[in-house]
């Protein structure tokens, strides 16, 4: 995806859900707080998000901009209009939302969740994907292992699953931190 994509995503979300106001909260959030992110990072094509004040129109949107819609065929990308609360992220993930609003959003604003909270996210997930997200934001410097780790400190996990998390940071940060010149 590219932020064109998010952007249409955006505009399409906000006609069907007369809402003005969406939260993007996986991996292609990135498009709404990074100008270039690593195009590793881009390869998904879905966008999840989730309308912040009609989340009744949730699936409405699903059934329009879903994975086996025209939407999805025409545009070879679909929303993934799913509830936030479906994976762990960090205590006050809300308040570190991003806005991106465009001339081409048409008005609707996509509050797009930080790099740091999708990235501890997807370290206590740690499927392949995720990792190899994570990896990209590490080795572009876009992700600090210090801000993971205090975001991961404050994911809603267990114990266990927290220290295997923890473990990933630094086994990724190892082998993926900018070399200095």
């Amino acid at each position: 995806m590219k932020k064109p994509e998010l952007e249409l995503a955006l505009r399409a979300a906000g006609k069907i859900a007369r809402d003005s106001e969406f939260i993007v909260f996986g991996s292609q959030s990135i498009l709404g707080t990074v100008p270039r992110p690593p195009k590793i990072c881009l390869v998904s094509l879905e966008v999840d998000l989730y309308p912040r004040h009609h989340p009744q129109a949730a699936s409405l949107i699903a059934g329009e901009l879903g994975r086996r819609s025209a939407f999805s065929r025409k545009h070879g990308f679909y929303v993934d209009c799913v509830t936030p609360d479906l994976a762990a992220f960090p205590d006050g993930w809300t308040e570190r939302l991003i806005p991106f609003r465009t001339r081409r959003t048409g008005g609707v604003t996509g509050w797009c969740a930080e790099l740091h909270d999708v990235s501890a996210s997807k370290l206590a997930a740690a499927r392949e994907k995720d990792l190899t997200y994570v990896a990209a934001l590490l080795k572009s410097g876009l992700a600090k292992p210090v801000i993971l780790k205090e975001r991961i400190a404050i994911l809603p996990i267990t114990p266990a699953s927290r220290g295997e998390a923890l473990n990933l940071v630094e086994q990724l940060a190892a082998k993926n931190m900018p070399r200095k010149k």
